[in-house]
Order: C-alpha cells, then sequence, then structure tokens
C-alpha cells in the first residue's frame, strides 16, 4: 500500500500540469489555433468571405468583397457582398447586357434608331445580364447558401459622375450622365452594382485602382446596371479594365472593343451564419469561410492570395494634365513662331538698309568721276 502513494502523488501533478497549460491556452490571446471559429461582428469592410462552388471555367472563385459588413445595399441589416473576381459565361465567354445583334455604336451613330424603335433597351429587368445573375445562384450556390440571400428591392437616383473633363458629342459637359432607374431591383437576390455604388467611397470604391477587378488574373472591364442618359440611348454603366465608370455599348458593339464580364454582387443574411473560419490575414484583410445553417460545414478550399492588380493609369488624370499641357505647349509654340518672324524681319531690314547705303554709295561715286571727266 505505501508504494502506491508516490504513485498518486505522481498523477495528480500531472493532471494539475495538464490544467495549468490548459488553463494558460485559454486566458493567453496569443495562442489561438491557426483557424478559429470568430463571430459575425469581427468582419470588416474590405475582408473576403469565402462560399459558392469555384468553378475555374466560368472564372467563378468563390470569394466574395465585403462592402459593408453591417448593412444591404438597401441600408438594412445584413452584409453587403461583391464578388472579388469577375465573372464570365458557363465556357469563360464574356457577357453582354443585352443581346443586340446587327447594331455598332459611335459617335456618329449612337443607335438612336434602334432605341427608338425598341423603348427599354438599357432597362437592366429584362436584359441577357438580369437573366444570368438570376440562375447565378442555383449555378454555383448550395441550397442553404441561397437560403442566406436577402432579396432587394430598389430604386435608383440620376447621377453625374467626372468623365473625361472634355466636351464630346453627346456629352457636351464631359461628365457621364446617367438616368433614374425606378425599380431597377425587384427581389433580385444577385445584381450589379450601380453607377452610384461603384463610386462610393464608403464601400471602398476611392479611385479607380479601388475598382479594378480581374478575370482569371487579367484586368479587364465590367458592366453596371446604371441607364446612361438618351444622349447615347443604347449605353449603361461600364467599368473599364482601368477603372474609370464610364458607358458602353449594350451589346458590346462599339468604335472599340473591349471584353466585358459580370461582377455580381449580393445581400447576405447576417443571422444566418452558422460559422465563420478565420482562414489567413494579409495587409489588414482577413479571409473568412463561412458555413450557413441548414446546410453542411463548408470545406471547400479557396484562393487566399490577394489579386495582383498592377500599375493601373489613371486616364482621367492624364487627359487632365493634357488639356493644360497642350494648350501651354500650343502657346509656347506660338511664342517661338513670332519670335522667329521679328528676328527674321529685323535681319530682312537691315539687309535692306545695307544694300540701299551700298547703292548711295556707288551713285555718288558716279557722279564724283562725271564731275572728273568735265
Amino acid at each position: 500500500m505505501p508504494t502506491l502513494l508516490p504513485l498518486r502523488e505522481s498523477c495528480f501533478r500531472r493532471l494539475c500540469a495538464a490544467g495549468l497549460c490548459l488553463l494558460l491556452a485559454l486566458l493567453i490571446p496569443g495562442l489561438p489555433p491557426a483557424r478559429a471559429e470568430a463571430s459575425v461582428g469581427q468582419i470588416r469592410t474590405d475582408d473576403i468571405l469565402c462560399f459558392g462552388t469555384p468553378d475555374e471555367a466560368s472564372g467563378f472563385d468563390g470569394r466574395w468583397l465585403v462592402l459593408d459588413p453591417e448593412h444591404t445595399s438597401t441600408g438594412e441589416e445584413g452584409i453587403f457582398l461583391i464578388s472579388l473576381s469577375l465573372v464570365g459565361g458557363s465556357e469563360g465567354e464574356p457577357l453582354v447586357f443585352r443581346e443586340i445583334p446587327g447594331v455598332s455604336v459611335s459617335f456618329s451613330d449612337r443607335g438612336e434608331d434602334y432605341a427608338s424603335a425598341h423603348p427599354g433597351s438599357t432597362a437592366y429587368q429584362g436584359s441577357d445580364l438580369q437573366q444570368w445573375c438570376a440562375v447565378f445562384p442555383s449555378r454555383y450556390l448550395s441550397e442553404a447558401e441561397r437560403q442566406a440571400l436577402l432579396p432587394a428591392y430598389k430604386s435608383d437616383s440620376a447621377i453625374s459622375i467626372p468623365g473625361f473633363g472634355i466636351p464630346l458629342p453627346g456629352a457636351a459637359a464631359g461628365t457621364v450622365d446617367f438616368d433614374p432607374a425606378e425599380d431597377i431591383l425587384q427581389g433580385d437576390t444577385v445584381f450589379p452594382l450601380s453607377a452610384e455604388e461603384v463610386t462610393n467611397a464608403a464601400y471602398g470604391f476611392t479611385d479607380s485602382r479601388a475598382r479594378v477587378a480581374l478575370y482569371k488574373g487579367t484586368a479587364e472591364g465590367y458592366w453596371l446596371r446604371s441607364p446612361h442618359i438618351p444622349t447615347f440611348p443604347l449605353d449603361v454603366g461600364f467599368v473599364f479594365s482601368f477603372g474609370a465608370v464610364m458607358d458602353y455599348a449594350v451589346n458590346g458593339q462599339s468604335m472599340f472593343s473591349v471584353k466585358t464580364y459580370a461582377r455580381p454582387a449580393c445581400n447576405l443574411d447576417r443571422g444566418r451564419i452558422a460559422a465563420l473560419e478565420a482562414l489567413s490575414a494579409e495587409d489588414g484583410i482577413t479571409f473568412w469561410r463561412v458555413s450557413f445553417s441548414g446546410g453542411e460545414p463548408n470545406i471547400r478550399d479557396y484562393d487566399l492570395s490577394l489579386p495582383a492588380v498592377g500599375y493601373v493609369v489613371d486616364v482621367q488624370r492624364l487627359i487632365s494634365i493634357a488639356l493644360i499641357a497642350i494648350p501651354l505647349a500650343l502657346l509656347i509654340l506660338l511664342a517661338l513662331l513670332i519670335r522667329a518672324v521679328v528676328r527674321a524681319v529685323r535681319r530682312g531690314g537691315k539687309h535692306a538698309a545695307g544694300s540701299h547705303d551700298a547703292r548711295l554709295e556707288m551713285a555718288g561715286e558716279a557722279d564724283n568721276a562725271r564731275r572728273i571727266k568735265s
């Protein structure tokens, strides 16, 4: 019996040590697990939520950028998200806002005849893009993920944003102007942004670079839902690959050709988030893998790297500088030309005066010679 006492004391010490280690692990903040469960309140603007089934063919990667962690696009409780990357068709093909064959828009032909014969050509409801957004959830999201999307009901106000700052046909003020759109979202769960939303600094869109998005690693353009004013009756809002917000023909047929993709947005019900797992953190941005109530735990793998956006040319700023530099250069050239003309005139005057003096001198010498002879 006495031989069991040291053994009991040894077991007791081990249990105490294990309990102390467990208590320290819980109390010391520097020892969290690599992938920790978290609360919805920890989500911040510019964080990335990961849900949905990535699809290499279309470019959908299941990564959603947080625009507002507390409110939906209509100001209600929820999370406002937009796809981090651009998405194409099921085979990766570019998407059009509305299919219109045989029509191309330019400054000389803005599609007035077609728009007059086909009113509503720039309406989002009923467009090819709206239909694509409507089937998006069934293609890439599980039933539980679809149930977590909140329907959006919204009307968009008219908005005028800075353009190139120079008068152009259809844009005499040098701005890009969009019409109001009543009931443009009618319970849509997935939708493109508006011109107002994509220029809203509160959502992180502080400059052109912040609006740049990649399609399979390459910066490309994406559609907005905002209709342009009737000066370009077949144009809607569009974000070009360099981040400038302008307008583009709904069928993608214009005097210059660019690839056109979608950047779907949605509103998420915070209350349906069942689990939130921090996968990684980089530059203050956390990647969260999200599981939803009523569904299986999300164990999908996602790309945890941030988009590699290279140097972005600020076209609008370059044009603004050019508008100052070109007139200044013309003034300098004009001044140099005037100076050259003045010098030429002066040289011509001196030469003429010298020739006149020489002729007078020769005439005097001839006169003297005649006098001597006489």
